[in-house]
């Protein structure tokens, strides 16, 4: 199961980012996902399974939307849609892109019970 992966590279990360802060409850942890990435309820269930015992498996879980990203077929460099949103290459203006659909789970932030 792909969310699975994921969800156990997750808590390694927030295992990581909260070591030195004792056991204080983690009550919210933010994450980036790439469009087409997971599944939520397949990751909400995996990551409740892979945070199982820590005083992270009751947080809550918000997934930011990543920006979808794009590569040139004409001068060769990616780009997201914000730096163009209608997917012309900021670079040369070519329209010849592609949509490169990314599959990474970033950790960003990580909230700690006072």
């Amino acid at each position: 199961m792909h969310e699975h992966g994921m969800a156990e590279e997750l808590a390694a990360a927030v295992k990581r980012a909260i070591s030195g802060h004792g056991d204080n409850r983690v009550v919210r942890i933010v994450v980036e996902a790439g469009a087409g990435s997971l599944e939520r309820e397949s990751l909400d269930l995996a990551f409740a399974h892979a945070s199982e015992g820590t005083n992270f498996a009751n947080a809550e879980l918000v997934i930011q939307k990543a920006e979808r990203m794009y590569h040139c077929l004409s001068c060769g460099i990616d780009f997201n849609n914000a730096d163009s949103p209608n997917g012309i290459c900021p670079s040369c203006t070519s329209s010849e892109t592609i949509s490169a659909p990314s599959h990474d789970i970033t950790l960003k932030s990580v909230e700690i019970e006072d």
